[in-house]
């Protein structure tokens, strides 16, 4: 009893007004405590490799160096050798690219004689020839390679079948020297030669795209070494170019398997749980639980499976139409919107059709407002599984920070203008094709400041945000979600609870994977989205 008494003092002061603050503190703090704990165990459970890896993504050069010396002196072999000195590259650069970009120190990392030792340790006369080729290569400053290395390793190449990776270095020399087309042919021989290397061929194939060496690649796509191996998304380059949508949109769906990690899987679990417990309790689950409990899990589910028009679309926007983001502006504002935006939202409203027919027939206004919020939220849910997974830590945070709401609020405006339609199409005709237009340009251009920060970039996109979040809450309001107060949390309370959970949870995968100094930082675009959406609820529905 005393349990819940002080659970309830949590929640509610003592004259029984709900508070706001102390449990979004509450929960911010448990969700990160619980998070960062089960990250660390995580941690705890990885190789040495898997350890050194994930340094090397934050930008920790001279932390990973040491655990791959220490592999590959226990045990010398070339790929530990080369993840070594691939390594050693980017911590000179100074620079990690798969995150943030921003510039690392790395004084702690070994001198270049010091490694030249380690590389020089236990490795076979073929595989050492390599190696000292290698770094050669990437020394600076550039020096000339000795005539005894370059034709050891040339005939290495040539051989019948060539030797590991000799294909390779040759080919990263001709990068460096911005020979494309011989870096694409030592690329694709590496690559042919070693099928468990098949990122060489892939290499190979956006070499020969970038050279529009077409009749080329035609005939490597037409290679079932290749066609069979090649990167879905290199598959789908080439299909659009092609003009072939169903290739493509089969390509770029092969794709979505990359999305699948066990962070992005964790993460985008969580949020959709906190956005489905607001969204249960603003439906009024309570109250008919089996029934609306049926509606709001297909909503989900029909919202995960509105990505396949989506793909379909875009193969087709993409192949046969030619419509691309190209860095010009005019043009790419008017792809996000008659591209990305209206592509997204009908696919979303092309899936709840169907449901709409059900809702109108045993649900209620509610009903459907709060089902298009949670058929949003599951295409809301596999996207961020797509930009949690890119490794762009800085814009997948933000988007994971505001997009889920964002899709529920469109989908929900759009869900309900449809039910309006569908109702007195003669009366609402009009209304429907203006909020349907609405919401696709507000769509559109929140993607494209978010692509353009010359134009404002992402604190212009916040205050579409803000108008998209403004039009839904208006929605909740005249559809009477309030009429009547319920024992326990408040409607506020709710949602104040499920944006911590998703702020700690986002808290957890940013320190996790850059500290905390830059975590906070990159967080901090995403967390003003937040605070408009805070802004946002609490002028619209002035709950106490």
């Amino acid at each position: 009893m005393r349990v819940l008494l002080n659970f309830r003092a949590l929640f509610f002061k003592s004259q029984g007004q709900p508070r706001l603050l102390l449990p979004a503190f509450a929960t911010i703090l448990l969700t990160f405590g619980v998070g960062l704990g089960a990250t660390r165990g995580l941690e705890r459970s990885r190789t040495e490799e898997q350890r050194a890896r994930a340094l090397a993504r934050t930008g920790n050069f001279a932390a990973a160096e040491a655990l791959y010396v220490k592999l590959f002196v226990a045990t010398p072999s070339a790929t530990t050798a080369i993840a070594l000195m691939q390594n050693h590259e980017r911590g000179l650069a100074g620079t990690d690219t798969n995150d943030r970009g921003d510039r690392v120190e790395n004084d702690r990392l070994l001198p270049e004689d010091a490694l030249d030792d380690v590389l020089e340790r236990s490795l076979p006369t073929d595989v050492a020839v390599v190696m000292r080729f290698w770094r050669a290569v990437d020394k600076e400053p550039k020096e000339p390679i000795p005539a005894e290395l370059r034709d050891a390793i040339r005939v290495s190449a040539m051989a019948s079948p060539p030797r590991p990776w000799s294909n390779h270095a040759l080919a990263r020399e001709a990068m460096k020297n911005k020979d494309l087309a011989e870096a694409a042919t030592r690329f694709e021989r590496e690559g042919l030669a070693f099928p468990e290397r098949n990122e060489d061929v892939d290499l190979a194939l956006s070499l020969w795209m970038a050279n529009e060496a077409w009749e080329h690649v035609r005939g490597l796509m037409a290679d079932p070494r290749v066609a069979s191996n090649a990167d879905p998304m290199t598959a789908y380059r080439f299909a659009v170019h092609e003009r072939d949508w169903k290739r493509a949109a089969a390509s770029l769906a092969l794709t979505w398997g990359t999305r699948f990690t066990v962070p992005s899987l964790a993460m985008t679990s969580v949020s959709a749980l906190a956005w489905f417990f607001f969204c249960a309790r603003l439906g009024k689950l309570r109250e008919r639980p089996i029934k609306r409990t049926l509606f709001y899990v297909a909503a989900f589910g029909l919202g995960t499976v509105s990505v396949i028009p989506t793909v379909c679309l875009i193969a087709v926007e993409e192949a046969l139409l030619n419509l691309v983001e190209t860095g010009d502006a005019t043009r790419d504002l008017l792809f996000f919107i008659f591209g990305v935006a209206l592509r997204e939202e009908a696919s979303k409203l092309l899936l709840f059709v169907p449901l709409l027919l059900a809702l109108r027939k045993w649900g209620e206004k509610l009903d459907i407002l709060v089902a298009g919020a949670m058929l949003g939220l599951g295409f809301a849910a596999e996207e961020n599984l797509g930009y949690l997974a890119s490794g762009d830590l800085h814009t997948g945070l933000g988007r994971f920070l505001t997009a889920n709401f964002m899709h529920m609020a469109m989908t929900a405006i759009l869900a309900s203008a449809l039910d309006d339609f569908v109702r007195d199409s003669e009366s609402y005709a009009a209304d429907f094709s203006r909020i349907t237009l609405t919401v696709v340009l507000m769509h559109g251009a929140y993607d494209f400041l978010l692509s353009h920060e010359e134009f404002g970039g992402s604190y212009l996109a916040m205050g579409v945000f803000f108008i998209l979040v403004r039009m839904f809450l208006t929605a909740v309001d005249h559809a009477k979600a309030r009429r009547e107060r319920d024992r326990g949390l408040t409607l506020t309370q709710t949602f104040i609870l499920a944006v911590s959970v998703v702020t700690g949870t986002s808290a957890v995968y940013a320190v996790a994977a850059v500290g905390l100094g830059q975590g906070a930082r990159v967080m901090s675009e995403g967390m003003l989205g937040v605070a408009i959406l805070v802004y946002a609820f609490g002028r619209t529905l002035h709950e106490r």
